[in-house]
């Protein structure tokens, strides 16, 4: 019992120099896709791409070395499927964008902590929710169809719960039907970064970490174009992840503030009693 009132003090104190930062982050990534199948890469160019991320971070910081971090970020993810040299009579061409809100939470080990510049290193989880993509698509089947030679079709990525062989795909335009996805993904992120204090309240932070996914995107049985039927998409991949961000931080102590309304009750107080 002494030792967890012991421990409970030592948070209490450990907590009360605590400070809790938030503010707007935005940064880009590139994009390594990894198939399931090595052998993908044989039959298709598989090739880094490049897009951004936005949204809140949220850190909790104390007197020691140690923080935790966290966000909520809008995270686009592309992937481009086009046939290598050795396929030259086929026609495809397969651009796709997916969307995803992600939030990870890193445990930070922060270094000359005494300095307005400081250094840090920062590991945790990932969890990311697939909302939803679309793309266009270049095939031979699709050219057979296309009023102008080479015209892309566009199609939106439609989750359904059924078994593709319960459903009449032909009641369904320019939809890539995914019945097996991955939506709740996840990943482990390990990264440095370097912190200015602009005031005591306000503060940069630049990182850099990699991303490194365990989820692939979807079960490829369960994927299948509502239009087309020459064409099967690969969806066993993931996506791993160098990112980039900057984040403007603002600080706020709650037990400052508290101490703040505390000493304006009891001046007021101490102002009626005077008056009277």
């Amino acid at each position: 019992m002494k030792r967890l009132l012991f421990i409970g003090l030592l948070f209490v104190s450990f907590s009360g120099h605590a400070q809790f930062w938030f503010g707007p982050k935005v940064g880009g990534q590139i994009i390594l896709p990894r198939y399931q199948v090595a052998a993908h890469k044989d039959s298709f160019n598989v090739s880094s791409k490049v897009n951004w991320h936005a949204g809140l971070a949220m850190d909790y910081s104390t007197e020691g070395a140690f923080e935790v971090h966290t966000e909520v970020v809008y995270l686009r993810v592309n992937n481009r499927v086009r046939p290598k040299g050795l396929f030259p009579d086929q026609s495809l061409d397969n651009k796709t964008v997916n969307h995803f809100i992600t939030a990870p939470l890193m445990a930070r080990v922060v270094f000359m902590k005494n300095s307005r510049f400081k250094v840090f290193v920062e590991a945790g989880p990932r969890l990311s929710w697939w909302l939803g993509g679309k793309g266009t698509i270049i095939s031979d089947e699709t050219e057979e169809n296309a009023s102008i030679p080479g015209e892309a079709v566009n199609y939106d990525i439609l989750f359904l719960d059924k078994e593709l062989e319960e459903l009449n795909v032909g009641d369904y335009t320019d939809k890539l039907i995914v019945t097996k996805p991955n939506r709740l993904q996840y990943a482990l992120d390990f990264g440095v970064g370097w912190l200015f204090d602009v005031t005591p309240t306000q503060r940069v932070i630049v990182d850099a970490k990699i991303s490194w996914a365990h989820s692939n995107l979807a079960f490829t049985d369960g994927t299948r174009f509502s239009n087309i039927n020459d064409y099967r998409e690969d969806t066993e991949y993931r996506s791993h992840m160098f990112m980039v961000s900057i984040a403007y931080m603002f600080g706020f102590n709650p037990e400052l503030t508290l101490k703040g309304k505390s000493s304006s009750n009891v001046g007021g107080k101490k102002e009626k009693k005077y008056k009277r």
